[in-house]
């Protein structure tokens, strides 16, 4: 049934799964709105809503929380059996910067952070039809901190860019949930996971949050050791975390908040 005098209609128990390098979402069912996240390949998603004459679909990613408008042409829809099994069983994250899969003799580039479903449930049988150039790590295993830098550096340089989700755009807001989404470890958009750690315990691997509370604004920092933090401005850098600390405080409201969060258990 069609939401009041709206023109968006409801959806239940519907699914879809992205079948493309990256699938853009949106803020409004409109190419011109402002793009909220990227989905990758692999990523699976729920569907929600559409437009009345279903040119857009609603959808909404549960691992980040995040959920924004889709055009019609770029949905893959599954069931909800495949996409339980997609989400609850181990699946293989890229590591790589850009790899390749060879399916039925076309090539599909995949970005750091795409997902490979190794098994029968797959969309197709990827051992018979293809062939993977890259590197890639199971999701069920957690990163070490060790690891979390080397997939945090993947990004180094990555321009800024509003919803982005990949090396060639990204946003703050993404790109430290990304990293350790890619490291085995859930962080749903708005909720920082971890526990709380003070300066002095900081490891390489942790994260500094920085939050400026009048302007509703957090930026962050990955700690990669010897007093050295990867962070965005208008492109992924590393710097002193002191500089990085002035930084943000020079170009910040008075009412500000710098915690210490460790993920890595």
């Amino acid at each position: 049934m069609q939401k009041g005098s709206s023109s968006e209609w409801p959806l239940i128990d519907a699914y879809g799964i992205c079948r493309q390098t990256m699938l853009p979402v949106y803020h409004h069912p409109t190419f011109d709105s402002a793009l909220v996240t990227q989905l990758l390949f692999g990523e699976c998603y729920q569907i929600n809503g559409l437009t009345s004459d279903r040119q857009w679909f609603r959808v909404y990613h549960e691992d980040t929380g995040i959920g924004g408008w889709v055009w019609a042409k770029l949905i893959k829809e599954i069931t909800g059996d495949e996409y339980q099994k997609f989400l609850n069983q181990d699946f293989q994250s890229v590591t790589s910067p850009i790899a390749a899969i060879e399916y039925l003799g076309a090539s599909l580039y995949l970005l750091p952070g795409s997902r490979l479903h190794f098994s029968e449930l797959e969309l197709f049988n990827w051992q018979d039809h293809i062939g993977f150039t890259g590197t890639f790590r199971p999701h069920a295993s957690k990163a070490s901190r060790e690891e979390i830098a080397e997939i945090a550096l993947r990004y180094l340089h990555a321009p800024f860019q509003a919803g982005g989700r990949s090396i060639f755009g990204l946003d703050e807001a993404h790109a430290f949930p990304l990293i350790f989404l890619i490291g085995g470890y859930s962080w749903i958009s708005g909720k920082v996971p971890g526990k709380s750690v003070t300066p002095e315990e900081v490891e390489p691997g942790d994260l500094f949050v920085f939050r400026d509370l009048e302007r509703q604004k957090t930026h962050y920092g990955l700690y990669l050791g010897a007093e050295q933090i990867l962070w965005m401005d208008h492109r992924m850098k590393i710097s002193d975390v002191d500089e990085w600390e002035d930084f943000l405080r020079n170009n910040s409201s008075e009412q500000v908040v710098l915690d210490s969060r460790s993920i890595i258990s």
